[in-house]
């Protein structure tokens, strides 16, 4: 018997769902590893224009270094090999500093007044009358010849007083010796050298001192150089020198009697003394050419030492 169409059980609707695509998702980048580097470029320090092609050389190092030509740049806090502390450049360009640090090292130089003493007439007057005249008065901030006096008498000191802020002087005695060198010097020795020689038309009244406007400037090779013959004992005082005032290296003045005595005798042992140190010195092209083959040689030395890295 079948049941009326009303009485019948509806079937269920089966609702079919859509299926929804899954979202796959984005692919997720990795962050490159940044690589240390293996070289890091020589900062050289200076404002002197001569020392620029140093510095466009772009020479790289294994590690972090600066050198320093007359600056007294801090430092980043980065750890360097550093050639010439500001210290060092500090105490080399003030006379005052680096002829005290002479005498504590017993550096052959020129008897000197410090300033504390070159303001007190009592004292100045008995250091004058222990050396005697010809005197140099030097500003402790002069370079290249600029601010120093040849005072040759009483006089001509007296005259030279009025208006000087002598807390900015020392005083030296003179030394009239007729040759005059400059050694590029590290504590490994002196890797290159000229001669201040004179020109002929220079004024008397400028014949005393040697620097560019005066001078020319004589390479080893050639004749004029009039090598002393007692070299190699220059060479350790100018590394005395070097050491005194703590840089690592410059060029050291030097003042040496001539070859000869004026009978014509030759000198075993002419006498000299060191002038002063150069933290910035001139670099013409063959100085150029040392300093960039030295720098390096000297940095990569100091990294293989004790303590090698300061802030």
């Amino acid at each position: 018997m079948s049941l009326p169409k009303s009485l019948k059980p509806t079937p269920k609707r089966t609702i079919t769902k859509k299926a929804t695509p899954k979202t796959l998702p984005l692919p997720v980048k990795k962050k490159a590893l940044r690589r240390a580097p293996t070289s890091f470029l020589l900062n050289v320090r200076s404002r002197h224009p001569s020392h620029s092609p140093l510095k466009k050389m772009g020479i790289k190092l294994p590690f972090r270094s600066v050198v320093r030509f007359g600056s007294t740049w801090a430092g980043d806090g980065r750890p360097r090999v550093e050639i010439n502390s500001a210290n060092a450049v500090r105490t080399s360009a003030d006379k005052q500093l680096m002829k005290a640090a002479f005498t504590q090292a017993n550096v052959k130089t020129a008897m000197w007044l410090p300033t504390n003493q070159v303001t007190t007439p009592q004292s100045r007057q008995n250091w004058i009358n222990q050396v005697g005249f010809p005197i140099v008065a030097k500003h402790i901030h002069g370079s290249r010849g600029t601010g120093n006096y040849l005072l040759k008498t009483q006089a001509e000191l007296d005259a030279w007083l009025p208006g000087k802020t002598l807390t900015n002087y020392i005083f030296e005695k003179f030394y009239d010796y007729n040759r005059e060198y400059r050694l590029h010097v590290t504590k490994n020795g002196c890797f290159y050298t000229c001669r201040k020689m004179l020109k002929q038309d220079t004024p008397e009244n400028q014949r005393w001192f040697r620097n560019d406007s005066n001078s020319v400037w004589i390479v080893e090779s050639n004749p004029q150089f009039d090598k002393p013959s007692n070299w190699n004992a220059i060479v350790q005082e100018c590394i005395k020198a070097l050491t005194a005032v703590g840089l690592d290296v410059g060029a050291i003045d030097v003042r040496v009697q001539s070859a000869k005595t004026a009978k014509g005798t030759v000198r075993p042992n002419p006498e000299f003394i060191i002038l002063e140190t150069n933290s910035a010195p001139s670099f013409g092209e063959v100085t150029l050419a040392k300093y960039t083959e030295t720098i390096p040689q000297l940095l990569i030395q100091k990294r293989n030492g004790p303590n090698p890295f300061v802030s």
